[in-house]
């Protein structure tokens, strides 16, 4: 019962300490929408990521122009580095700070050991050149040991492994062909989980449909397939890639996992670069090139025999 006429009684305090508790309910919800749609946005920017990794590739390496550079400097003679080096040490001259406080030993110790980490750097420079070269020449001649050697410098594939996929590449009977196996494991790369936002502006975070699932495996698989093709292509002289997928299926006659190969592609390089990258379905795409490839959206992958090299 209010006695004093229905008027409040509640301080000013009081009310400004509810207006704070409005006022940080207000922030908590907007920081919590704010979370929650980004982690959605990153979500589906991921997503894309797994679907679009083709687009992505290498800068073309022209091996003939590495082979026909000409060395930083002839043997014999100072580096461009060490040469300046030099320079600098014999234009040295003790200044009267230099010889009050007695800093001239000091300064000409100092110019000598830049002179000699100058030299180390001018024939660091000649061995890189050097052995670019020697490895330029074996390219060209089509050694396929000199292929394997440059992916191995290259390491076109980093940012893939960083997903959780990995490649060993080994050469064939082919001089122009080179094969790679690209083990997949989906299980650590292809979400199982869906986040969206509901209408109030919370996280929802739901089981992927299992069509979806797989529809996305093979969308990066396909679109992984590509994008090794094309790094490939760009940093060596050859014109055919043959790539084998592979990865964990249940073997349902034994009740485990197994690795098996899930596709086998041979990547042309006219035809690839004849596609318009950026509007293609990976998956589609697959079926312009020699392949093997048993896939249900509703099963998923099944296993195939690879192509031969």
């Amino acid at each position: 019962m209010d006695l004093l006429g229905g008027k409040s009684r509640r301080t000013t305090a009081y009310q400004l300490n509810q207006e704070f508790r409005k006022f940080m309910n207000e922030q908590k919800k907007l920081h919590d929408l704010h979370k929650a749609m980004r982690e959605v946005e990153l979500f589906e920017s991921y997503i894309h990521m797994l679907r679009t990794i083709h687009l992505d590739a290498d800068e073309p390496l022209d091996w003939h122009g590495i082979y026909t550079t000409p060395p930083p400097f002839e043997p014999g003679n100072p580096g461009p580095n060490e040469a300046r080096a030099i320079q600098e040490e014999a234009a040295y001259k003790p200044t009267l700070w230099d010889r009050l406080f007695g800093r001239v030993n000091r300064r000409r110790n100092a110019l000598r050991d830049r002179v000699a980490r100058a030299r180390e750097e001018d024939e660091a420079a000649y061995r890189s050149w050097k052995e670019g070269r020697e490895l330029a020449e074996r390219i060209l001649s089509g050694d396929e040991s000199a292929y394997l050697e440059a992916v191995r410098v290259l390491n076109p594939f980093s940012d893939l492994a960083e997903l959780g996929s990995d490649f060993t590449c080994y050469a064939t009977e082919k001089p122009s062909l080179l094969a790679v196996e690209f083990r997949v494991h989906s299980d650590k790369i292809v979400p199982r989980e869906v986040k969206t936002l509901t209408k109030t502006g919370k996280l929802s975070v739901s089981e992927m449909p299992v069509t979806r699932y797989n529809s996305l495996k093979q969308d990066y698989v396909c679109s992984t397939i590509f994008r090794v093709a094309r790094d490939m292509f760009a940093i060596l002289p050859i014109t055919e890639v043959l790539v084998h997928a592979t990865d964990f299926l249940m073997n349902e006659a034994v009740g485990r996992m197994e690795a098996v190969t899930i596709v086998s592609v041979r990547i042309n390089k006219k035809l690839l670069e004849s596609l318009n990258l950026e509007a293609i379905d990976p998956s589609e795409a697959i079926s312009l090139f020699e392949h093997r490839m048993n896939f249900l959206k509703t099963k998923g992958f099944r296993a195939v025999e690879q192509l031969s090299a």
